[in-house]
Order: C-alpha cells, then sequence, then structure tokens
C-alpha cells in the first residue's frame, strides 16, 4: 500500500488539490522532487493541472524545471485548443445534418476546470442511436472525407480526422450483466441531452444526474478491467461541484441500487474527499471513515498508484501477437474482478461467466478485435 503522506505522493496531492480548488500552497521544490512529482502528474495524466498549479502559487523551481513545464503546458493547451476546434466543427455537421448526437467525457467536463486548457484531453467520444448512425458517418465521409476504421468494437467505430481520434458510440456503455445492460438502456433513452457551451459552441451532452452517473460508471468499468488515473477521479469531482444543486440525488441513488454499483460509488467518492481534497458539502450521501471504508479507498487506490491512466503504466503493453495479450490481461482482470467483487457483484460474476469466455471463443476463432 503507497503511503500518501510520503513525498513524492504528498507533494503530487498537495499540488492537485490547490488547483482543482483554487486554494493557497506555499511550496518550493528541488530539481530531484520536481522530476518526482512530473513523473506522478504524467503517470495519472495531470502535467497540465499540477503545472498551472506550480504557476499559480510560484513555486520556486530551477530553471530547467521551468523550461520544461512551460514546454509541456503550452503543448497541453495547444491540444485542447485542436480538440475543441475538432469538437466545433463535429457539432457544425450535426447541426446541418439534422443528426441527434450526444458528446461525452472529455472537453464537455473540461470546460468546467479552473482552466479548461490544462486538463490533458483525449479523443472526442460521441453516440448517435441506430436511426443516426449511418446519417452521421455519411456526413462525416461528405464533410471531412472520413470513414470508420475497419470493423467496430462493442461500442464503437473509430474514426481519425486532423490526427485527432474521435470514437463514434453506437453503445454508450456496455455491461456483462443482462439485466444491467437493460437497465442503463431504459435510463439513457427516457432522458433528453442538456448543452454545455465550448469555444462559443452549444455542444449536446448528458444532463448533469446521469452525466455523473455516467462518468463513474466509466471510470469503474476501467478501474476493475485494467486500472484507471485520477484524471478520471477528478472528473468525477468537478461534475459533482459544479452540478451539486442541480442533480437528484434520489434519482442517482436509484439508479446505482438498480444497477447494483452503489458500494463502488461510495468508495468513489470518499477518495474524492480524502484523497483529491473535495470539500465534504459536494458529496451526494454522508461518508463512512471506518476501518472497512478506509481499507476500500485504499485498494481503489492500490490500482490507481499501481497503473495510472487506464492502466497503461502498470503492465507490459507491447506483445507480437494480440493474442498473448488477450491472454495477459484476461489474467489481469480476472485478479481485480476478485478484489473488487463485492464493490459490484453483479457485474462481476457475469463479466467471469458470460463475458471472459464469450471473449475467449473470439479469441479462439481469430477475431481479435476489440475484445479486451
Amino acid at each position: 500500500m503507497i503511503d500518501m503522506q510520503s513525498p513524492p505522493y504528498s507533494l503530487f496531492l498537495s499540488l492537485l488539490k490547490s488547483e482543482l480548488w483554487q486554494t493557497p500552497l506555499e511550496l518550493s521544490l528541488t530539481h530531484t522532487e520536481f522530476l518526482s512529482v512530473y513523473e506522478l502528474a504524467s503517470k495519472q495524466t495531470m502535467l497540465g493541472v499540477i503545472a498551472d498549479s506550480l504557476i499559480r502559487n510560484n513555486v520556486h523551481l530551477e530553471r530547467e524545471d521551468v523550461l520544461k513545464l512551460l514546454a509541456i503546458r503550452s503543448r497541453i493547451a495547444a491540444s485542447n485548443k485542436a480538440v475543441n476546434k475538432e469538437l466545433v466543427s463535429l457539432c457544425g455537421i450535426f447541426d446541418d445534418n439534422g443528426i441527434n448526437a450526444i458528446v461525452v467525457k472529455g472537453q464537455t467536463i473540461g470546460r468546467y476546470y479552473p482552466n479548461p486548457l490544462a486538463r490533458t484531453p483525449g479523443d472526442i467520444d460521441f453516440y448517435c442511436d441506430k436511426d443516426n448512425l449511418l446519417k452521421v458517418m455519411s456526413a462525416l465521409e461528405r464533410t471531412w472525407g472520413v470513414h470508420t476504421e475497419g470493423k467496430p468494437t462493442e461500442q464503437h467505430y473509430d474514426l481519425v480526422h486532423n490526427s485527432i481520434i474521435l470514437e463514434l458510440h453506437h453503445c454508450l456503455m456496455r455491461f456483462a450483466s443482462v439485466k444491467s445492460q437493460k437497465i442503463w438502456n431504459e435510463i439513457f433513452q427516457s432522458l433528453t441531452p442538456t448543452y454545455v457551451e465550448v469555444d462559443g459552441c452549444s455542444v449536446p451532452t448528458l444532463e448533469p444526474t446521469l452525466n455523473v452517473l455516467y462518468t463513474f460508471l466509466h471510470l469503474y468499468h476501467h478501474l476493475i478491467e485494467l486500472g484507471v488515473g485520477l484524471r478520471q477521479f477528478s472528473d468525477v469531482a468537478i461534475l459533482l461541484k459544479t452540478h451539486h444543486d442541480v442533480i437528484d440525488k434520489k434519482q442517482l441513488y436509484d439508479w446505482l441500487d438498480a444497477l447494483d454499483f452503489r458500494k463502488a460509488f461510495e468508495a468513489v467518492q470518499l477518495i474524492l474527499v480524502k484523497v483529491l481534497g473535495m470539500d465534504e458539502k459536494y458529496v451526494l450521501s454522508p461518508l463512512s471513515f471506518d476501518r472497512e471504508s478506509l481499507q476500500a479507498m485504499n485498494q481503489f487506490m492500490d490500482v490507481v498508484w499501481f497503473g495510472g491512466n487506464f492502466g497503461f503504466h502498470g503492465h507490459n503493453r507491447s506483445f507480437r501477437f494480440k493474442a498473448q495479450y488477450f491472454l495477459v490481461t484476461t489474467y489481469r482482470k480476472l485478479q481485480l474482478y476478485y478484489r473488487f467483487y463485492r464493490f459490484s457483484p453483479r457485474e462481476i460474476k457475469a463479466s467471469v461467466f458470460s463475458s471472459i469466455p464469450r471473449k475467449a471463443l473470439l479469441a479462439l476463432k481469430g477475431d481479435l478485435n476489440g475484445i479486451t
């Protein structure tokens, strides 16, 4: 178990908390300390946020560290501007062609950060139902000259435009449990979108209560599969703070109970308060700080510190054959399923007895696209 009170973890978390919640911090870093914090921030995909914290708090650094900091901050800001431009263009295609779509995660959450250009951007994820799927594919090919890359995964098609990856989702959330999938489909299909502004453009996205649910489910899905970084936890924290007054708490917990994820959500909320420093007034139910709850928090954080962003840093992910990757990652998943079973028993049971055998059968048949 990682001691979060020891450097470099304590230094990294102090800087992260200061920037997320805009609180002052008095600090100076040696070159060695800076490199340790930088490495942690990179692993957790929080370099831009940490850079802003160091600059805003006027933290004393050595000259070479200042130059490195300014360079990465500039690159992340430029990446955000490029993704924003692409998103605005994509929404223009929606409007021009009468396409109903939903954009999730990424820039639609990043806009709520103290500095939206500091959150490390990722892909553009958007969803279209079956009535709009062919329309959007046709419009993208006609307008941008791009088309979907090969066979889709269980959830999305891949596209690339201007070196930016877009994931066109035909399924926004895939559950191993048939029961949970049916419940999710009913939840998702019953609600209307809301709009957020990104660079002056109204972007369709999930309404606040469903947005919190989806962002949490996305985080937890990756956590129990291969790992997840603190950027995803920060996203949930930012949403809870931003939408605290409008989130329908009863509805959210009804959904969590129906999907069998309440215990996992409570553990995540504890992390947001104890690790990320979120004000307890933003949690949606009273927290427990007993020994069992704190042990649960440490279970989650061990995975976060070990693997970082989507588990990329914890294991070798370079294999000559994709079948090797499937076998190694399946073994890792089974370890995590065992560890987190009590937080979501229905989904993990379905993954072990349904999802993994089905994917193994696909692997034996040579169909390895999107099985992991």
